[in-house]
Formats: structure tokens, sequence, C-alpha cells
């Protein structure tokens, strides 16, 4: 396999070549394509790459496992399905309530520090401590800790601990309105997300000062007014993304306040069903996730009307991708609520369409946490290295504190054909292992749901498909040819 660059970027994924293309086609279009002038796109300083494998095996086969998952719970007895849901393993005697105070002081210090080096750092996106702590920590690997061990946000949460120093919003001052549900963390989160693929400063280390500032500020008076409880349940958006993602963690209090494991995503079970604007704010989720994967495809450009081997940056597609992210949304929502009615007229269901929805959207949380890990696994390569530079001297002041400052990211995993062989295969994995724990999650909801085991298989047929359907569009975003 023959391996080059199409953008000049210090995290470009190579581009790959299978070798039955022509060499002599393979070293013009090197020859042509690193001397064309690069553009920045993303937060994380991805070039762009083609690659030119036989993806669709993989596709096919993985959007066949999900389907063969489907088909095979539809003839497991409900009573055998039933007890692996309700499996447990103690670990632990009742585990000890860690007070979140002192954690969330160091959380404060942590972020103070990063608005700090914001105005103090380098200028340089990849060197300066509040782009990797805001996106890379904060983002990325914060939800990945909260997936494997549960929601770590209350006692991360920057504003907890001072707030429980000073006495303040134990009590409510105000009432948070009930209409409005969780519409405040769903603008919130649009905010977060347009702030990352949108908006023209998303790397910018003083354009980030402002939104984190910003961020701390809302959230601060809004659980002094609200109450914190109130307000980090239903308004802080973070708290309710986290909350939502702890549903897949392995660990759980079990019965009895013992700490044991359980299947991933047996809380669905008992987990009360979500709102119409809860169920939102997940449907948002996966749809910026997908609109991500979206928006920096060739074939996205193209339909832009723009060519993208003369991409010009972020600025030349700002509204059109603003329109796109809102379009992303509406149209997941109608194909999840459209495939939810369906099935409950195909079960001739006497749950009402709110319940279902309700109880159902917490299947696409895994789906979500599988886009969200296939997506940034190249990041993560290139972002734990630049890490591990910033931590020997954060504020660009010529230290080397671990003998780490003067060390240079490696592309090497890129440059090898085992090595994309190893991402593609890593990427495949999570996408159909977080479309086959979806199913499972389903299939358990459909059967708590439905009174006979045949309606509760009709009721999934739509929502199966969807998730087959998705299966095979996500691995088709990261094999297409994008920036």
């Amino acid at each position: 396999m023959t391996l080059l660059h199409l953008r000049g970027s210090q995290n470009t994924v190579p581009v790959s070549f299978d070798r039955r293309f022509l060499r002599a086609m393979t070293r013009a279009m090197t020859a042509f394509l690193c001397a064309m002038p690069a553009a920045a796109m993303a937060h994380e300083a991805a070039g762009g790459f083609i690659l030119l494998m036989p993806t669709e095996i993989y596709i096919f086969g993985a959007g066949l496992a999900v389907l063969a998952s489907f088909l095979i719970l539809a003839i497991v007895p409900a009573a055998r399905f039933h007890r692996l849901f309700a499996l447990e393993v103690r670990v632990s005697t009742a585990p000890r309530r860690i007070p979140t105070a002192p954690l969330s002081l160091l959380s404060l210090g942590f972020t103070l520090f990063l608005l700090y080096a914001a105005l103090a750092g380098p200028d340089d996106p990849l060197t300066n401590p509040i782009t990797l702590g805001v996106w890379t920590l904060g983002w990325i690997v914060l939800s990945v800790m909260t997936v494997v061990f549960g929601n770590l946000w209350p006692w991360l949460n920057p504003w907890i601990g001072l707030l429980q120093i000073l006495g303040l919003g134990k009590r409510p001052i105000l009432t948070l309105p009930k209409q409005i549900g969780f519409g405040v963390a769903l603008v919130q989160m649009f905010y977060l997300v347009w702030i990352d693929l949108i908006s023209l400063h998303a790397t910018d280390p003083e354009a980030l000062f402002v939104h984190v500032l910003w961020f701390l500020v809302l959230n601060g008076f809004g659980m002094i007014l609200f109450g914190t409880e109130e307000w980090t349940r239903r308004a802080e958006p973070l708290h309710v993304l986290f909350s939502l993602l702890a549903i897949l963690s392995p660990f759980a209090c079990t019965q009895g306040g013992k700490l044991g494991l359980v299947f991933p995503g047996a809380r669905v079970l008992r987990d009360a069903p979500l709102s119409l604007s809860a169920s939102a704010f997940v449907i948002f989720m996966l749809a910026s996730g997908t609109f991500d994967g979206v928006s920096s495809t060739f074939k996205w450009l193209q339909l832009l009307g723009v060519n993208p081997l003369d991409f010009h940056g972020r600025s030349s597609v700002m509204w059109p991708n603003s329109l796109g992210l809102v379009g992303a949304f509406v149209l997941a929502a109608l194909v999840f609520f459209g495939a939810i009615w369906l099935g409950g007229c195909m079960a001739q269901s006497t749950v009402s369409f709110a319940v279902l929805a309700g109880r159902c959207v917490y299947t696409l949380v895994p789906i979500y946490v599988a886009y969200m890990l296939s997506h940034f696994a190249t990041r993560l390569i290139m972002d734990a290295q630049y890490l591990w530079i910033v931590l020997s001297d954060p504020l660009h002041k010529g230290w080397d504190i671990f003998g780490t400052a003067h060390n240079h990211p490696s592309q090497s995993m890129f440059n090898t054909e085992s090595g994309i062989h190893l991402i593609w295969a890593f990427q495949t994995g999570v996408i159909t292992l977080g479309h086959i724990v979806a199913v499972l999650m389903a299939h358990a909801v459909a059967l708590d749901t439905h009174r006979r085991p045949r309606d509760a298989v009709l009721g999934q047929v739509p929502l199966a498909l969807l998730m087959v359907g998705y299966t095979s569009l996500g691995l088709w975003l990261l094999a297409a040819p994008r920036l």
C-alpha cells in the first residue's frame, strides 16, 4: 500500500492507496497534491485523506452483523434474554460516599489555570493547554471515562465545591420552569457543538477563553439562582450529557447498595422514560456527530459548490454548515420518531407514543459513543503526544518538567499499511459493537414494554432497520474522501 498526504498539517491523517492502483498514477498524484496549500479545517487540525481500500466489504459485513443480531434476538426466548440484562456481579461492599468538594475545587483550579494559559500561553492551538484541556480532555477523554466508570461530573464540575463552601445553590432562589424541560441544556449544547464544528475560532486560545468564561458564569449563576441540583439536572449540558453516557457503564450500585458489574445499558430497564426535550437532547448529540462526519466529506463540499481541493477554510462554509447542523438535527428527529411511531403501529401497542419514544431514545446513546470513538481515534493518537509535550512546558517558558518538551509528535502509525488497516479495523469494530449494544437495549425495552414477545419483535423492526442503515452510514463517512 502506498501512502501520501493530501494536506499539509501536523495532525494530517495520511492518504492510503491500494497497490492495485498504478504506481505511476500514485506518484503523479503525490507530486501534484503535496504541492497544494494547506488550509486549517477542524479543531483537531486533521488533514484530509482518501482511503481507497475495499471498504464496501467491511460496510456490508458490519450492517449484516447488526441485522443478524436483531434476527437472533427475535428467536431467543424472552426469559433467557432477561437473565442477561438482570445479571449482577458484586465486586465490593457498599462504596463509601466520596465528598464532591475536594475534587471539584481541584477542577476549579485546573479550569482557572486553563483560562490563564489561554492568555499567557502560546498562540499555537496545538501547544496551548486550553485547547487540549477543553476539546481533548474535557470533551473526548472525559466522555470515554464516563462510559467506563459512570458519571464523574458531579465531582469534576468546577462550581460544586465552591458553592458548597459558600453555602450557595442548596436552596433555590427562583424556580426553573418545568415547561422548558431540558431546553436550556439543549441550547447550551447546540452552542458548544457550533463552536466545535463550525466556529472560525474553535481552537483559538483567546476565543476559547471567552467561551469557557461565559459557560462558567452562566452555569454558576444558574446554580445559585435555581439551585444546584435542579440546574445541573436539566440545564447544565455537560451534566446532562454525562448522565446519559453513564447508562453504558458496567459499574452500578446493585440491589442492597453494593458496587457491582452489570451489562452495559441495563439501566435502560429501570430509568424513567425521557421527556420530549431530553429525547431531543440525545437526538441532537447523535445528529451533531453524524454531521461532523458529513460536513468534512468531499461530497458535502461539492454539494455546496466548493472545490474540496481548493478549500479556503471554515469561513467559506460557515452559514451552510450552520443550516446543515440544524437540518441534520431535524432530519434525525423525524427519522427516529417516525421509526418509533411505525413500530408502535406494527405492534398495535397500547403504550403511548411519548413513553415508547422516551424509552427507546436511550438506545441512541451507544451509537453516539461508537461514532465519537471511531471518529476521534486518529485525533487521540496525535493529541496524546501533544499533551505529553505541553505538560513539560504548559506556558511556553522554556521549561522541561518531564523531559518531553522537545519531543516531536510521530505519525508513524499512519505511514504503514498495517497501521492504516489497524485503525480501520478498530473503527469498524467500534461502530458495529455500538450498534449491536443498541439493538440489545432496544430488544430489552421492547420486551419490557409490550405484553407479547411477538409484538416486541414487530415493534422493533423499523428501529432495527434504522440501526442497520446507521451502521453503514457511519462506516461510509469514515471511508469517504474528506478533508
